[in-house]
């Protein structure tokens, strides 16, 4: 992007040269003066849009980390159900389990925006604590209170993800 940007700037220059070595009077003049407009308009474009290109690494970074965060989610969940079963927890877990894989599933729609995608990379990274918590409380490492943080914890990531699905909408 920087050699292009030095491109158009000696593109400018170069007809910003030319346009001063004719006089107004000269025929090509006009045609010049339209050329070094239309130029001076596509720097100015592209400086305008300079910040967003430069940013869009980390973006292509930031959506790949939400997405794949969901997901990865979302096959705990399946994995942490199976494994309530399997080692014959009292099905009540399943009243924990249950919206935990429906609201990871959900978060499968939130788009990533150029404006919030730190934020929803933050999200996504708070989901994988959440999630630990999750996985901590099931299988009763921690005990049974700890319930009340996952609850907290959902709601603040569900409203913070709503936001970014809304951002996302519009």
């Amino acid at each position: 992007m920087r050699e292009q940007h030095q491109a158009m700037i000696r593109d400018l220059g170069d007809r910003h040269t030319r346009i001063k070595q004719c006089g107004p009077d000269d025929a090509v003049f006009d045609e010049q003066y339209d050329q070094l407009v239309a130029c001076a308009e596509r720097l100015l474009e592209f400086e305008r849009t300079l910040p967003a290109r430069l940013a869009q690494p980390k973006r292509d970074r930031a959506d790949r980390v939400v997405k794949w965060s969901w997901r990865g989610q979302t096959v705990v969940a399946v994995a942490l159900i199976a494994a309530v079963l399997a080692l014959g927890h009292t099905a009540w877990w399943l009243v924990l389990l249950i919206p935990h894989l429906l609201a990871t599933l959900m978060g499968w729609s939130v788009t990533v925006t150029a404006e919030r995608y730190k934020e929803q990379r933050a999200i996504a990274i708070g989901l994988h604590v959440l999630c630990s918590l999750v996985v901590l409380v099931a299988l009763e490492v921690v005990s049974a209170w700890w319930i009340v943080a996952v609850l907290v914890g959902w709601v603040a990531v569900g409203a913070a993800s709503e936001g970014s699905s809304q951002q996302g909408a519009k």
